[in-house]
């Protein structure tokens, strides 16, 4: 992709941080040692499939592809580092035509993967393909944002890659704090079970059939649909995807901006596209195993993958509002670091929640076609709903703040 080494001049100081502010060297040498420490950990991943045959197969695809990103992540983060170490001039994303770039690319990629045979993609060869569609949509919103933005606020390509790395690693604060949600709601949907109705004898059938897939993994669609249709499965579902996920998620993947605004503290439109490589950095990662979940199946895995490009818009936006609450923290404002987490949690919270709607409609219409197809008609209509309002803020957002540092940069001083 290309970018820009011209300095960007700003009237006000607030806009020059970006450009002139620098982080410590200490700091990115640090960075340069965790990248080199991601780009180690990616070979490994990379490899395992072709020396452990167990993994030969959708897992094996799966491990390639995070080690293809991390070794991507960790490559883009150590050249940075060592340029930010050596102080090296800041290269800056910025480019008029990387998105068309991009586009041509996914397209490309996308239909040699559907001329391979479907049993290619349980084979770590697959790989490939699987991670450069997860990863390229990412990149093409990060390119479009930019132009966005304006060549004035084109930020340095090595915090970039600091911020997605620091998104992409908050998933290791994530996932323990996940597993300790998913026990969580596992006990509230018990005690709501105790308490309602029918809820002992449900519970009862569900341990039942658990214990049945234990020795007989499941083979019929029907029978899944409805384990996913129990009223207790959802509730546990609910609490755990669209309130403990998003409190989790939203919490961790933007620390790094804390840290790196200790030293730099650049406008909000800047702090917004900080915060949107920190949410894309997350997706990434997330979007590795679960846009998987079709493998084996050209259609399947495409409809994933598409989801995916979804759910890394949904996290971009919500970092980008984190990054606004950031910016606007280390201005000393610090309510809106706190309302803005609360907009992501919310807004997080709602398209998980749809989610949940959407596979229990699914669920239920084996047993009630009525009820169920309602709610999948309703989980639909309220799915784009939220798409609409999260494309729209993400070409919104950065439009408006853009306009509020022109509007100050004219204002005499």
């Amino acid at each position: 992709m290309s970018v820009t080494d011209r300095p960007i001049p700003y009237a006000e100081s607030e806009l020059l941080a970006e450009h002139t502010a620098d982080l410590p060297r200490w700091l990115w040498a640090l960075a340069g040692f965790i990248a080199a420490g991601l780009v180690a950990l990616g070979c490994v991943l990379l490899a395992l499939p072709f020396f452990i045959p167990a993994l030969f197969g959708s897992a094996g695809t799966i491990s390639a592809s995070y080690g293809l990103m991390a070794i991507t992540l960790g490559s883009a983060l150590l050249i940075g580092s060592v340029r930010g170490w050596r102080r090296a001039p800041a290269r800056h994303f910025y480019s008029r035509w990387a998105w068309l770039y991009l586009i041509l690319v996914s397209v490309a990629i996308a239909v040699l993967a559907v001329l391979l045979p479907s049993d290619v993609q349980n084979t770590p060869l697959f790989a490939p393909f699987h991670f450069a569609l997860i990863l390229l949509p990412g990149l093409l919103l990060l390119s479009l944002l930019a132009l966005l933005s304006g060549r004035g606020s084109a930020v340095a390509g090595r915090r970039l890659s600091l911020a997605a790395a620091g998104g992409a690693t908050s998933v290791t604060l994530a996932i323990p704090l996940e597993l300790i949600g998913l026990a969580i709601s596992g006990i509230v949907a018990v005690a709501v079970a105790m308490v309602i109705p029918g809820g002992v004898d449900e519970f009862e059938r569900i341990i039942v059939l658990l214990e049945g897939w234990s020795l007989q993994p499941p083979t019929d669609e029907l029978e899944i649909l409805t384990l996913v249709a129990s009223p207790i499965v959802l509730l546990g579902l609910a609490v755990l995807l669209g309130v403990i996920a998003p409190l989790v998620e939203e919490f961790g993947k933007t620390l790094v901006l804390g840290v790196m605004g200790i030293w730099v503290k650049p406008s909000v439109l800047v702090g917004f596209i900080w915060g949107v490589a920190c949410g894309l950095g997350f997706a990434w990662l997330e979007g590795i195993s679960n846009g998987a979940l079709g493998l084996g199946d050209t259609t399947a895995w495409l409809g994933g993958v598409g989801v995916r490009v979804l759910a890394t818009s949904m996290h971009a936006l919500t970092g980008g509002i984190l990054g606004v609450g950031w910016a606007y923290l280390w201005r000393g404002k610090r309510w809106a670091l706190l309302l803005s987490y609360a907009v992501a949690v919310v807004f997080h919270g709602l398209w998980n929640l749809n989610v949940v709607m959407s596979l229990g409609g699914v669920g239920i219409a084996g047993l009630s076609p009525a009820v169920g197809g309602a709610l999948a008609v309703l989980g639909v209509g309220f799915q784009l709903l939220l798409v609409a309002v999260c494309l729209s803020a993400l070409v919104g957002i950065p439009l408006l703040l853009r306009r509020r540092d022109a509007t100050r940069v004219a204002q005499p001083s």
